[in-house]
């Protein structure tokens, strides 16, 4: 069996479903369970693949023999639904009798259920079919409101399955989803955007968490810390205040683009060093990291090196990667250098972006420690 849910938005109606088919105690996924009828009406299905098939072939003959509205296509299939249960269903061992296929017909306006023997009901909101029904059904009552976005409601269909094949073995994680826009075709949503969304979904480890918060916290603290000592040596702070970035550091990391989100972050607070009270000591370089560079080359002794490289290495993954520029050499052997292996866990690489940074942080405290004990004692 599967999953099928179909749900309203504001500006038209989401199909999705998982892959899974069931032979016995086989499974297997990747079957197409999704099927546009027009530019503009689709179906999904549940049971039997080979009554399936054949209803949505006949179905899809019809559609293709002239111009059809929904209502068309909600009574055909209706008709050959039911005319396929009349003449097969006495054919069939009672076990697979419960696998007789129930539709979900969709349109950028309207949902509607076709039972076994061809009844239909329209859903005003939402519907679900398959064996995991109650579990789909239970989410949306809970999850569900009037008027989502787009995104939304692919991100509702898609948590749907995948909760419930966490409670019905019959449905799985290998997802398809259909958008039915107003006044627009039909458009499958790609892969890559489906695993995006599953990402998203999936819950960050407890320990991740704990190791973020805990790194994000010591940064905030030795930036505080070198400021303090910065003001009282060279009479301005070093580190201007940005608590919307440092707000983005505590953010979840699950993938491609919430590390690009948390990355531009902690590039911006490299950026945000305070140049132009640093250029008064006739600094000639551009770009912060140059400045400070060359301003703690005349006024720190024994600067170690990571200081700079590890701000570098940010800065490169930041403009170097998706989305700022396709992604270059120099960026990968970034990536291969933190954390061994390209593509990357996103969420490790994360925490080693933040590990680096709050290197450069304390390593940075520590000279100027020393350079504010040196000027004590002048």
């Amino acid at each position: 069996m599967t999953l099928i849910v179909a749900l309203k938005y504001k500006n038209g109606v989401v199909l999705a479903s998982d892959s899974r088919v069931m032979y016995g105690p086989i499974k297997r996924d990747q079957a197409r369970k999704l099927e546009p009828l027009t530019k503009n009406i689709g179906t999904a299905a549940a049971g039997l693949l080979g009554a399936i098939d054949d209803v949505v072939k006949s179905v899809k003959e019809f559609c293709n023999s002239g111009p059809v509205s929904f209502d068309n296509v909600v009574s055909y299939l209706s008709d050959v639904s039911y005319g396929w249960y009349e003449e097969n269903f006495k054919k069939l061992p009672e076990e697979e009798r419960e696998g007789i296929p129930v539709f979900i017909v969709a349109s950028p306006e309207r949902i509607r259920r076709i039972f076994e023997k061809g009844y239909s009901e329209e859903a005003h909101d939402y519907a679900c079919e398959g064996s995991g029904r109650a579990y789909g059904e239970y989410i949306l009552r809970n999850s569900y409101r009037e008027g989502l976005e787009e995104e939304e409601a692919k991100v509702l269909a898609v948590h749907t399955i995948l909760e419930t094949s966490k409670m019905d073995p019959n449905v799985g994680e290998d997802i398809s989803v259909l958008t039915f826009r107003k006044e627009k075709e039909c458009k499958a949503v790609n892969k890559e955007e489906i695993e995006s969304i599953k990402e998203r979904l999936t819950p960050l480890s407890r320990r991740f968490s704990e190791i973020q918060t805990t790194i994000v916290e010591s940064i905030v603290e030795r930036r505080e810390e070198i400021n303090n000592l910065w003001k009282k040596i060279f009479g301005f702070n070093l580190f201007l205040p940005n608590e919307k970035a440092v707000f983005q550091l505590m953010k979840p990391c699950r993938n491609r683009e919430e590390f690009t989100n948390n990355i531009a972050a902690l590039s911006i607070l490299i950026d945000q060093i305070n140049t132009e009270e640093i250029r008064k000591t006739t600094i000639k370089k551009e770009g912060s990291i140059n400045i400070l560079e060359e301003f703690l080359s005349e006024n720190v002794k024994d600067l170690p090196s990571e200081i700079l490289s590890n701000l570098r290495d940010i800065m490169t993954l930041r403009s170097k990667g998706f989305p700022i520029h396709p992604t270059d050499p120099k960026f990968v052997e970034i990536v291969m250098k933190l954390v061994g292996k390209y593509p990357p866990s996103w969420a490790d690489l994360w925490v080693k972006a933040l590990e680096i940074y709050k290197e450069s942080v304390d390593k940075l405290l520590d000279c100027v420690q020393r350079k504010s004990e040196l000027t004590s004692h002048a």
